[in-house]
């Protein structure tokens, strides 16, 4: 081991996914001596089954988290669920970071709150609204922009419009794919070339029947296709005119940036904090206001929408990059590492 490693903090960065931790990785190599961790992910059973085999789960967990905790000077929780809670209750002297995405802001683990050093958010409202859940958190709570590598997220050379509407993400009832489905069926009296494209996989079978019925019930089966999980979201993406969110809330909704780095126009009914990442121009309230926004887009040409998307890029995508995100957290976990 060289002298330089010696003297770089022990990271442990736990995550039962790594879908947005990932990219901080090489930083955190950079930075610390790193020991990246996955940890089962334990939500409670809904099968028989389920109950059976969930005490070694649970088992399997606790053990891995517990061997994940030493040796190490630093322990950063991706997503503040149960895994922070055992966390907070066995970290010992430990420096103990977080970082909390939309689900548990709704549904916070019996953590011992007073062992986390400090939370990172990705948005202010998610802050603000953390801070009145928590308030002992006051002052250990900061907001790092989730990061966009627009190396790869760019647009295709020569683009012209596609007549193609995404919708990208799980399948399920939060998501609003229903109302989208809806929302969209009535622009086709106005725009019949259009055709909308529902990208991503559902877990639950029930509801994604519902929405295979609503196409049906709207005869506009030819109009909505299903494509299931991507293989190249990036093409997927650069050959969209238009990336849509009709979620209930997001952290962020990533893919409406990644979609307007790959040169689609993000369009987001308004769930709260999408204003701090978006201009009431790409914001809509309900079906009629979705409606106008999709024609208002529509009626521009070619040049005029590209300009339009670029103009958008320059001031919206600068908060995914600059300052670089993946430097914030490190320094950040630097900051807390070092203070008494």
């Amino acid at each position: 081991m060289s002298e330089e490693q010696r003297k770089k903090p022990k990271l442990s960065v736990l995550f039962s996914v790594d879908n947005f931790i990932k990219p901080f990785k090489q930083t955190f190599m950079d930075n610390f001596e790193l020991h990246w961790n996955k940890i089962p992910y334990t939500p409670p059973p809904t099968s028989l089954l389920g109950y059976v085999f969930f005490p070694y789960k649970l088992l399997l967990k606790k053990i891995k988290t517990l061997i994940s905790l030493t040796k190490c000077d630093i322990v950063f929780i991706e997503f503040a669920d149960e895994t922070l809670a055992l966390s907070s209750k066995w970290k010992g002297q430990k420096k103990l970071v977080t970082r909390l995405h939309r689900y548990e802001l709704f549904n916070l683990p019996k953590a011992n709150w007073n062992s986390v050093d400090m939370v990172v958010v990705v948005n202010d409202w998610m802050a603000k609204n953390l801070e009145e859940k928590l308030p002992q958190m006051r002052g250990k709570i900061v907001t790092i922009h989730n990061f966009i590598d627009f190396d790869y997220w760019r647009p295709r050379e020569n683009r012209t419009k596609s007549n193609q509407i995404s919708i990208v993400g799980n399948i399920k009832p939060r998501k609003g794919h229903d109302k989208a489905i809806v929302a969209f069926s009535k622009i086709l009296r106005e725009k019949r070339e259009l055709t909308l494209n529902i990208i991503g996989r559902s877990k639950d079978v029930r509801y994604y029947k519902e929405l295979e019925k609503i196409v049906k019930d709207l005869k506009i089966q030819n109009k909505v296709i299903f494509r299931g999980f991507s293989t190249d979201l990036r093409r997927d993406l650069q050959e969209s005119d238009i990336i849509l969110s009709f979620s209930q809330h997001e952290s962020t909704h990533l893919t409406l940036f990644e979609g307007l780095a790959c040169g689609a126009w993000p369009l987001s009914i308004n769930w709260p904090g999408i204003e701090e990442f978006l201009p009431l121009e790409n914001i809509f309230s309900d079906d009629s206001n979705f409606l106008e926004k999709v024609q208002s887009f529509y009626s521009l040409d070619d040049n005029e929408r590209t300009e339009k998307i670029k103009s958008l890029s320059k001031k919206t995508l600068v908060k995914f990059s600059e300052p670089d995100p993946r430097e914030q957290l490190s320094n950040l976990l630097l900051e807390v590492f070092h203070k008494e």
